[in-house]
């Protein structure tokens, strides 16, 4: 069986991480074979998981943590 776009999309974070049973891995390999939107969204994926990987994650001064804090009316 292969999948839908939509069955791929759930998956990818799981494929990205290895984490998919090999029989997901064959389906999602299948459907990425022959469908160019969802190997394109892997691939920006892929792009921003190896960005995090490199520059790890960013740390906002505290002035701007403050002010977002206040507009979504949170406690920091």
């Amino acid at each position: 069986m292969t999948l839908s776009c939509s069955d791929l999309d759930a998956l990818l974070p799981e494929f990205l991480d290895g984490e998919l049973t090999p029989d997901q891995e064959a389906q999602a390999g299948e459907h990425l074979a022959t469908c160019a939107q969802c190997t394109l969204e892997l691939s920006e994926l892929q792009g921003v998981t190896r960005l995090y990987r490199e520059h790890g994650a960013l740390k906002l001064p505290d002035d701007a943590r403050k002010r977002i804090a206040a507009a979504l009316d949170i406690e920091l």
